[in-house]
């Protein structure tokens, strides 16, 4: 018998999922890359054996990409999350070098909910600590009728898997 062709497995798809930076703000995403996590292997010598050990965990960057709306401003709400999360906007930083005091944090999670052939959530990752590290607006050419692709970067401290 196949893997497939048992009625106990249920597999997810790619292409079923929600994208969510904090509660005010979900859209659909065209893509998106999950949390993926990465340790350094230290070796050390104890008489005659080598011994491994793994350092601290580093989590790595995301990417989202999504088809820009002009309905929903998604643009307009991630320019002001970024913007915000670098100590306003350049207008508005003190005359101190032309750079802000401070980088704070989002103050948001960015939630990736995987659904169900029903629609329903089977799994939610949440990003902790999520910054916008760079946002790609797209670009525009009269020789094309594709969409605008927007594509944004989010660096964070930690995630979980709901």
């Amino acid at each position: 018998m196949s893997f497939w062709s048992t009625n106990t497995v249920s597999p997810l798809r790619k292409r079923s999922f929600i994208v969510s930076l904090g509660y005010n703000c979900e859209f659909l995403a065209k893509s998106v890359n999950k949390p993926t996590i990465e340790t350094d292997i230290n070796e050390y010598r104890l008489i005659n054996q080598i011994v491994k050990f793994p350092s601290v965990p580093r989590w790595n960057d995301i990417t989202i990409k999504y088809v820009d709306d002009q309905k929903k401003k998604i643009s307009y709400k991630l320019y002001d999350m970024f913007f915000t999360s670098v100590d306003g906007f350049p207008d508005d930083w003190d005359d101190i070098g032309g750079c802000p005091q401070a980088i704070k944090k989002m103050g948001e999670d960015v939630y990736i909910m995987q659904l169900n052939d029903e629609g329903e959530e089977a799994t939610k990752w949440i990003l902790k600590g999520a910054t916008i590290k760079s946002i790609n607006f797209g670009d525009n050419d009269y020789s094309s009728d594709d969409f605008v692709e927007v594509e944004v970067v989010f660096s964070y401290d930690w995630a979980y898997i709901d």
